[in-house]
């Protein structure tokens, strides 16, 4: 009875434990692959900036140093923009270099003879995996590699965007699951292994040939049983199919089975101790005995029931009270998953929207009784405007408000689901098409858009708030859902470009092709106003900018990569005026970018939050440079005055034009140039004249005067006597008189 109660206990388990472990891998494998695709797009969004290939056309590119500046603005933005990236490079294989934000312009023997090996091919994109020098086959180094290829517009050959990733972007989603004493690899179709160094159920031989076992299988899903080093490992595998990668949880079969195993052990000592007590009561004990069967046969008949009259224990009413609690268990958990089913239920919505579909899903969907009977299925994302600065209760009240008042208008018209996805958007699953009881036009273009218009009004008119949708294409079967839904959310993108509190619809918004041109004069127009600190013109030019990209752009992509690289440039220019300036913002502008989702938002924060710290610094230092410069100028002219010293000259010597150097020494000092040369002489004059018994006309000669008239004239003119009768005042003790 132990031994048949192991097994069938044992088997469900390993069942059950293969479904959550297929689960578990799901979810890591969504994530990376959610990374890695993160990563490629923008990549690509990059890699059509005409900038770069400008760069990759030109003839001589280490003369064009406007455009290399340009281009290694836009690497460094990549490198500071994009999560867990090591390194960015554009690599040009005709002329054998290589841009870098760290190194500049470099032979291509800075890059690793796989990445070279791999652009010969000519690749359009490829994924490169390579573990990096070690003895174990399961180190934790790798370098994880993406190279796009970029077009040029002329014969010459293309370049390629090469982005390498740090395989810790790994190791947080594995740290973010609850593993347990399972295993966790990642082994791509190269032969490297991604460990999640937690725990290590194989050796390193033993490793080689098992994981090569799993990387060489053309299974998407695989879970069996392996024996290594004496023990039998459970075994999870699942292909992703974005980039063939293998994830792989591995779990010791005797771990899982340790508790049924005590389990058959302690009910195989009970049953010989039975088997014992009953001789011993079938020859002494006949009426024990006999209760013993009536208990026996009581909780049959009753399913556990306590027959009536019992007051004393025997070895059959442990076996009863074990199959009590066996019953007491089975009763808990369908209780736990009739609780948990609005919650599963929401669950399984959601991978429907957001993972790749899988042919059992319609089972499920209709395990879940999800509306599936009509042919056509369509997505709409919902997202709450303006809610920044609320409270999360707040936030969560009229999430669930606009959710109830979708529900209710989709109601009336098709059938439909609605759940808040995990991103924040709210999420409508419509199905609709050919069916007699459908009111839902089977074209469902003005239909849809109307009952997005009902949502948006209502939500506005009942919870004074607004609300963007955004609507995806009307596709038929359950596998075109995800892409409706994806569409839906790119089309809530387009705020950038149509702003908020509208309904955009996914067939009017995408274009087939975008032509984007960068406003590079407007840029430079507010680089130069930085330069002199003026926020008035900054804030104007702010407005420019955005209207020039509502006008040439046509993707919403292209608007946030422009914005960004106006803040890239503008924090260029503040690091060339202060390279040792302090921090300035407490929290990264690029994040806080992506956050934003409209244009009008990102003008406005950079007026109030990005530029007036930056204005005000280079401010306070323009004022402090100016004393600086100008006392730099004060100083030489006080060890100089005996020489030629001129306007021009002493503009040149702080590296200024004249009229800038005229404007700050009168602003400075509150003297022209040629005034303070006159007054700082005189004043040299009469120390003279007190002091010492040099002639005048030595005098006149030693401050620069030609001619020693000219001298005596400005000395009277300055100070009421000529330098004759200024001298003979001071011999005779009256300079006091002639000083008031």
């Amino acid at each position: 009875m132990g031994t048949a109660a192991y097994l069938t206990a044992s088997g469900k388990i390993i069942e059950e434990i293969g479904e959550a472990n297929r689960q578990t891998l799901q979810q890591i494998q969504q994530r990376i692959d959610e990374k890695l695709i993160t990563l490629e797009n923008m990549t690509l969004q990059n890699a059509v900036n005409p900038t770069l290939s400008r760069f990759l056309s030109a003839s001589d590119p280490q003369q064009d140093t406007e455009n290399f500046g340009m281009t290694l603005t836009i690497l460094n933005a990549m490198q500071v923009i994009i999560e867990d990236v090591d390194a960015v490079y554009l690599y040009r294989p005709d002329k054998k270099l290589v841009v870098s934000p760290n190194s500049g312009m470099v032979d291509e023997t800075v890059l690793p003879d796989y990445v070279r090996q791999a652009v010969s091919t000519h690749p359009t994109k490829v994924w490169l995996d390579h573990k990096l020098e070690s003895v174990l086959i399961r180190d934790d180094f790798h370098q994880i590699t993406l190279v796009r290829r970029i077009n040029t517009s002329n014969e010459t050959p293309p370049g390629y965007l090469i982005v390498n990733l740090n395989d810790t972007a790994f190791f947080r989603v594995f740290s973010d699951m609850q593993l347990g004493a399972r295993e966790l690899l990642i082994v791509t179709p190269s032969g490297n292994v991604f460990s999640d160094r937690r725990s290590s159920l194989l050796s390193d031989e033993e490793s080689e040939a098992f994981l090569r076992k799993v990387a060489d299988s053309d299974a998407e899903k695989q879970l069996r049983i392996e024996n290594a080093g004496g023990d039998s490992l459970a075994v999870n595998a699942l292909k992703s199919n974005y980039n063939g990668w293998n994830y792989v949880t591995v779990i010791s079969y005797s771990e899982l089975t340790r508790h049924l195993q005590k389990i058959k052990q302690t009910t195989f000592i009970l049953c010989l101790a039975l088997i014992l007590t009953s001789i011993i009561a079938t020859g002494v004990l006949s009426k024990r005995w006999y209760r013993a069967i009536h208990s026996l046969v009581d909780l049959i008949r009753h399913r556990g029931g306590v027959a009536e009259g019992r007051t004393h224990k025997n070895e059959f009413v442990y076996i009863r009270n074990y199959f009590e609690s066996l019953h007491q268990n089975n009763q808990q958990l369908e209780k736990q998953i009739e609780d948990s089913m609005p919650l599963l239920r929401a669950n399984f919505i959601q991978k429907l929207l957001t993972e790749p579909y899988h042919p059992d899903m319609r089972e499920r969907a209709e395990y879940y009784n999800l509306p599936i009977n009509r042919p056509k299925f369509t997505v709409m994302c919902i997202d709450l405007d303006n809610m920044r600065g609320q409270t999360e209760r707040d936030v969560n009240l009229f999430q669930y408000a606009v959710i109830n008042i979708t529900k209710e208008i989709i109601g009336g018209q098709a059938k439909g689901l609605v759940i808040r996805m995990h991103n924040g958007h709210i999420a409508a699953l419509i199905n609709h098409g050919e069916d007699e009881r459908s009111t839902l036009d089977p074209k469902l273009s003005a239909n849809l858009f109307q009952i997005a218009e009902d949502i948006r009004k209502v939500a506005e008119s009942l919870l004074h708030i607004t609300v963007t949708i955004g609507i995806g294409r009307s596709y038929e079967g359950l596998d075109r859902i995800r892409v409706s839904c994806l569409e839906a959310l790119e089309a809530l993108e387009y705020q950038l470009i149509e702003g908020s509190g509208c309904v955009l619809f996914i067939e009017q918004l995408k274009p087939d092709a975008a032509s984007f041109s960068y406003p590079y004069e407007i840029e430079q127009q507010i680089v130069t106003n930085l330069k002199l600190a003026n926020m008035v013109n900054i804030e104007a030019l702010l407005d420019d900018f955005a209207q020039a990209i509502r006008t040439e752009t046509l993707h919403h992509e292209h608007v946030r990569q422009s914005f960004a690289q106006l803040i890239a440039v503008s924090l260029r220019t503040l690091f060339e005026l202060h390279p040792s300036g302090a921090q300035l913002h407490d929290y990264n502008l690029y994040y806080r970018l992506n956050e934003l989702n409209t244009s009008a938002k990102i003008v406005n924060w950079l007026k109030t939050e990005v530029y007036p710290p930056i204005v005000g610094h280079l401010s306070s230092r323009m004022v402090q440079r100016t004393h600086s410069t100008i006392q730099k100028v004060l100083q030489h002219i006080h060890q100089h005055y005996d020489t030629d010293l001129s306007q021009p000259q002493l503009a040149a010597l702080v590296s200024m034009p004249v009229s800038q150097f005229s404007h700050l020494f009168k602003g400075e000092t509150g003297m022209t140039f040629s005034d303070y040369m006159i007054a700082f002489r005189m004043e040299k004059a009469r120390q003279l004249l007190e002091t010492t018994d040099v002639k005048i006309v030595d005098i006149a000669e030693m401050l620069r005067y030609n001619n020693s008239q000219n001298f005596i004239r400005v000395f009277k003119k300055m100070h009421g006597l000529t330098p004759g009768e200024y001298r003979l005042r001071c011999t005779k003790g009256q300079l006091t008189v002639v000083q008031q």
